[in-house]
């Protein structure tokens, strides 16, 4: 009997591991950005965390903080900002990550900056 309840304790303990591990979800670190004629879009990632920084002709037009989810092949973000270009950011989209990228959405490819 005793051995049996040890057993299932053993059982249970390791269930619960797994499922705190499992409920952490995926996340990124670092900084990835993507130019198009002169436009820029910058989001920096740190635990559950995302700063995105958008720049037109080199000057910064909007930016806030705001945190993100990743499930399988989608991320969401969400930002409190009245700004309207950083809005557009806020939702849910596919994703894809690379090895140095990452896809959001028909946002493109943003390309991870060195560390």
């Amino acid at each position: 009997m005793k051995k049996s309840v040890r057993i299932l304790a053993v059982v249970m303990a390791l269930l619960m591991v797994t499922l705190v591990f499992a409920s952490c979800g995926k996340t990124l670190k670092g900084t990835y950005s993507a130019e198009v004629f002169g436009t820029g879009v910058e989001m920096t990632f740190e635990g559950k965390n995302v700063t995105i920084t958008l720049k037109a002709l080199g000057m910064e037009v909007g930016s806030s903080t705001g945190t993100y989810k990743i499930d399988d092949d989608k991320i969401t973000l969400t930002f409190d900002s009245d700004n309207d270009k950083v809005e557009a950011y806020d939702g849910t989209f596919d994703f894809e990550e690379g090895e140095d990228y990452i896809k959001i959405g028909t946002f493109g490819k943003f390309t991870k900056k060195g560390e």
